[in-house]
């Protein structure tokens, strides 16, 4: 039975296909029925110019009554909200207005299968059986977009078919608002032990240890540390380098940038993970009062509650650039918390050449992403294939408990 099926379905004269093709509409049957009623009564009996006539007939109406009923009909498109995360909800409205004294019939809206089609039945199109004569209909249904971006992404028609669906005539609907999908927000239950505080301002210094204020008194040197924070005389009595300890910031910052290159070359599914890791991260930090800047491959952005829309909507309508070369992750020196976000194809992908450099191996290519700061904690987030959100809430609960001294979490 599979032999007989591959045969059946084999293509033996691809070459005729541009030939034959048309016939796979049903105005080219007609066309064919047409011409196969014209030489019947040319050369059999002249009763076969009844059957041509009626043949013709069916085609002319066929064809020009979808015409003709889309001339009157002027339609618009819109939801509410117009913004929403993957996998909500969303009630879509389609707003018709019928000029002529009879009904449309046998309207269907395409669109991307994300808008157009109902949340019960799935890739299915809304078809609208009749548009009553001289009137502004309105329809309503509920769609559930499963991936971000910004709909409709092509233009979005009005067709029909009606009466004997021969041939279909269209109209483009109007949109006055598109539609943003946000990534999916991961609820991260689990707060960083160095939390920030509104009541200090952005820049603002504590008590605590750390490397941004005034000295607050001396330790032993560890390795990182700037060569300008010795204390020569303590150095020079006790014969072992010695360092002064300094305040730390009261807000806590954090750097997050995503990997453009390992992002243009992974697939659909896995670049929106890496989209929708980011936007956890970046949501629950600020949430806790951190300073977030985010980059995602043109310029370092600073991401506060303001602009937290303008940040979901960059999200969902990035697309990794068509160039192949992309510069490598540079974070600032006072970049706080760095977290690079990217994705492994393949087994071993990370390999430390030195302090501060890492080579992320993406594919067939290996990038070398330079961290040229010290003091800071060195943070890597990879999403491998499509990551459940278990694994993320997992990853970064060790991460928490960790205070961030790990330096690369996987989510395999």
């Amino acid at each position: 039975m599979t032999r007989m099926g591959s045969a059946m379905h084999h293509d033996f004269c691809p070459w005729a296909n541009r030939y034959v093709y048309w016939l796979k509409r049903p105005i080219g049957w007609v066309v064919l029925a047409f011409a196969a009623s014209l030489l019947l009564g040319i050369y059999v009996s002249r009763q076969a110019y009844i059957a041509a006539g009626i043949v013709a007939a069916v085609g002319a109406i066929g064809a020009v009554w979808p015409w003709v009923s889309m001339m009157g009909i002027r339609g618009e498109l819109s939801w509410a909200p117009s913004r929403c995360e993957e996998g909500e909800t969303i009630d879509t409205s389609l707003t018709i207005s019928n000029r002529w004294p009879w009904p449309a019939w046998g309207l269907v809206v395409q669109a991307d299968d994300a808008i157009s089609s109902h949340i019960d039945a799935p890739g299915q199109p809304i078809s609208l059986s009749k548009v009553p004569a001289w009137t502004r209909s309105r329809f309503r249904w509920d769609c559930q977009p499963a991936s971000r971006g910004v709909y409709p992404k092509h233009q979005v028609r009005l067709t029909t078919a009606f009466p004997f669906g021969i041939w279909s005539s269209s109209r483009v609907l109007n949109v006055d608002e598109p539609l943003v999908v946000w990534p999916r927000n991961v609820r991260l239950t689990d707060v960083p032990e160095n939390s920030g505080t509104q009541n200090y301002g952005n820049g603002g210094l504590t008590q605590r240890v750390g490397d941004d204020g005034d000295w607050m008194g001396v330790r032993p040197y560890r390795e990182g540390d700037s060569l300008r924070q010795v204390h020569w005389a303590q150095t020079a009595r006790r014969d072992n380098l010695v360092v002064f300890e300094r305040q730390t910031r009261s807000r806590q910052s954090v750097s997050i940038a995503l990997d453009v290159d390992a992002a243009s070359r992974c697939s659909t599914d896995e670049r929106d993970w890496m989209l929708r890791i980011m936007a956890s991260l970046a949501n629950h930090l600020l949430q806790h009062s951190w300073s977030v800047r985010f980059h995602l491959g043109d310029r370092w952005q600073t991401l506060h509650v303001g602009s937290r829309v303008s940040f979901m909507d960059q999200l969902a309508a990035w697309e990794p650039p068509s160039q192949t070369q992309v510069a490598p992750i540079s974070f600032q020196r006072d970049a706080g918390v760095a977290i690079a976000i990217s994705s492994a194809a393949c087994e071993d992908a990370i390999e430390r050449i030195e302090n501060g450099v890492w080579r992320f191996k993406t594919c067939s290519k290996s990038q070398e992403v330079e961290v040229p700061w010290r003091g800071a904690t060195k943070q890597w987030m990879i999403a491998i294939d499509d990551a459940p959100s278990d694994r993320l809430r997992d990853a970064w609960r060790q991460i928490c408990q960790s205070g961030f001294s790990s330096e690369v979490a996987v989510l395999s």
